[in-house]
């Protein structure tokens, strides 16, 4: 009679990351290749500013149209509909407008308390001047924050270096906003957020001195 065979063997326990060799990523490093100079601390990249500058006024225009989507956008279904985490089909166009203004606002709060806060919601092309030219008048020379939801309107345009959005009086067109008449009503120094679909079309208008 054949002797009963040996149970299997465990196996061999996970290897531990200390135990794993680390392969370092990309081509070897060139020993031979002269070390770069340190750099200067006095030199500073025309980005950073070299004085403290708080922010003392933000503008946040939205361009939302609920309900109406744009000429330009073709939705796939399901697509995302929500702004600022709020779905507007829960409320009215109304109450749902607001709500999403409340709440980047909100947002925006919890960054700068101590900021001026106004707001322009589907508004007109005027409607965007006098909100930014007066909020400029605030800040005066501190730094202004613009937001801009484009999400209710055409897509940006390269047209005449570049072109946003907004409403006729009426609400049956489509305004341009020519980014060079924007960047006058805002002045300097002004940090511009686009959330907006092709906003890369307008980047050349925003580079440089303002």
């Amino acid at each position: 009679r054949p002797p009963p065979a040996a149970p299997p063997l465990p196996p061999p326990p996970p290897p531990r990351l200390s135990d794993v060799p680390l392969v370092p990523y990309g081509p070897p490093p060139d020993r031979t290749a002269p070390s770069a100079p340190p750099s200067d601390p006095a030199v500073l990249p025309t980005w950073r500013l070299r004085e403290r500058m708080k922010t003392t006024a933000v503008c946040l225009c939205l361009c939302l149209n609920i309900g109406t989507d744009p000429p330009d956008v073709t939705r796939c279904e399901p697509c995302a509909r929500r702004q600022c985490w709020l779905d507007p089909a829960r409320s009215s166009r109304a109450k749902a407008r607001e709500a999403i203004g409340m709440k980047l606002e909100e947002q925006y709060g919890r960054w700068q308390q101590r900021a001026r806060y106004r707001k322009a919601l589907d508004p007109t092309a005027d409607e965007v001047r006098t909100l930014a030219t007066s909020m400029r008048r605030h800040a005066k020379g501190e730094r202004l924050l613009f937001h801009y939801n484009g999400h209710g309107v055409p897509r940006p345009t390269p047209n005449g270096g570049g072109e946003l959005w907004a409403f006729d009086k009426n609400y049956t067109q489509y305004i341009p906003l020519p980014v060079s008449e924007l960047r006058g009503w805002l002045g300097g120094p002004t940090v511009v957020v686009l959330d907006c679909s092709y906003a890369a079309a307008t980047m050349p208008s925003w580079v440089g001195r303002w």
